[in-house]
């Protein structure tokens, strides 16, 4: 399902095409692909949360499952196949499909904890 999203200027209406998409009974935009500037495959793993709430996960997985979510079913029903992380509309966290799980992508690095903390 694609929505269309109207924007007004001094010269009159643009139409901008976003394309909104639903899974596990929630609304998703497709953000943007993954940039190299965001590091490595570690420093983007250090970005991701695992949402419990939103329960998006496979069967038997690490918490309870509230839709039996597939990486494969995801991407079949996002309209954007090269798109890395996409927008919740329900909420508006980001969040990149995994194969487990849709985790949430935290937008600013976690904060580096400073060694001389408890």
């Amino acid at each position: 399902m694609a929505s269309p999203l109207l924007h007004t200027t001094m010269k009159g209406v643009i139409k901008v095409k976003i394309s909104i998409f639903e899974y596990g009974g929630y609304h998703f935009i497709p953000e943007r692909k993954l940039s190299a500037s965001e590091g490595s495959f570690r420093a983007i793993s250090k970005r991701l949360r695992i949402d419990r709430d939103m329960g998006l996960c496979q069967r038997n997985y690490a918490y309870e499952s509230k839709f039996n979510y597939s990486h494969k079913s995801f991407y079949a029903a996002a309209p954007d196949k090269e798109c890395d992380l996409f927008r919740c509309i329900e909420n508006g966290k980001m969040y990149i499909p995994c194969q487990n799980d849709l985790q949430e992508y935290l937008e600013r690095p976690p904060k580096r904890r400073d060694s001389h903390e408890r």
